[in-house]
Order: C-alpha cells, then structure tokens, then sequence
C-alpha cells in the first residue's frame, strides 16, 4: 500500500550508558534499548518541526505539548532540564527544532539548560526559549541576554506559540 510507505520504520538502538558511581569492577555500564523513529527517504517527517518540551511540571508539559501539537509540531517532552541535555548530547532526540523550557526546575534550571546549549557546538544553532509564570524584569534580560529567542509567561497561549512560528529553525 501506498500509505504504509509514508510512515516512519521503527528501529531499535542499544545504547551503552556510563557505570553508576561506586558501582565496583570493571567496564561496561548499563545498556537500554531505545526505540527511535526511522524515516525513509521522501517521507512527510521530515517537514514536521520539532521541539523539546522541558517542564517540571506534568500539567504545564502537558498543556505546552497540547498547544503545539494543535500547531502540527512534533513534540518530545521531558521533566528537567538535565534530562534534555542528556537526551540532546546523546543524539536520543534528533533534529530538534527549538526548546522551549521552564525557567525554575530543580537540579539544574532552564537558564542553566540555556547556557548550556549555547556554549555546546553542537547544539548552540537551536533557538531555546524560556518560560515561567513569575514576570521578574531582570530574568527576563538576562535570559535575552544569554541567547534565549523569547521568554513567555506562563500560562502559554496558542497566539504565544504562533509568534514562535518565525524563530523555529
């Protein structure tokens, strides 16, 4: 059928992680198998923009994902921002588009997660951009300042998402 040829091919990837500390004797750490989305050649995936929802909390990341799926993007979300990096400098969660994250999370903040990402070669092209539900001027530009595309108060709304539309890469 024609159809089937459209959608992406599911393939599995063993990815070794580093030994846990203290974890004794000697080598090779734990393995996981990742599913990961596999598009063939001339597929639709491809054109889908992708962002990287990063939120503490399980409401707000299911409110931002709702909203940008309405808008026809991809969406991956994760709980905190050390688990995005991770994701991000293991290539677990390919062509992204733009993060969008929270501002205060605990372990390591969305401002953390934004210098981070700006100071990565690798990374530093995707546009981040930050929110939160506290309108404190100095976070705001200091946030601009560091390289974020847009900072937006929470709650987000479907016209916030529409004025990204244009920073998305």
């Amino acid at each position: 059928m024609a159809a089937a040829a459209q959608s992406p091919a599911a393939a599995k990837v063993v990815v070794a992680t580093s030994p846990r500390a203290g974890g004794g004797g000697g080598g090779g750490g734990d393995r996981k198998v990742v599913p990961v989305v596999v598009a063939a050649a001339g597929d639709e995936v491809q054109s889908e923009m992708h962002v990287l929802a990063v939120d503490d909390s399980s409401v707000d990341r299911a409110v931002i994902a709702k909203i940008l799926r309405s808008s026809k993007y991809r969406v991956t979300t994760v709980e905190s921002a050390t688990r995005a990096l991770e994701l991000l400098c293991l290539g677990l969660v390919p062509n992204v588009n733009m993060i969008i994250t929270d501002y205060w999370m605990p372990g390591m903040t969305g401002y953390e997660l934004l210098k981070r990402v700006k100071e990565s070669s690798q990374l530093k092209e995707i546009p981040v951009v930050i929110m939160s539900s506290e309108n404190v001027p100095n976070r705001i530009s200091r946030c601009l300042e560091e390289g974020a595309e847009d900072f937006l108060l929470k709650p987000v709304r479907p016209s916030d998402v529409s004025r990204l539309c244009s920073r998305i890469r």
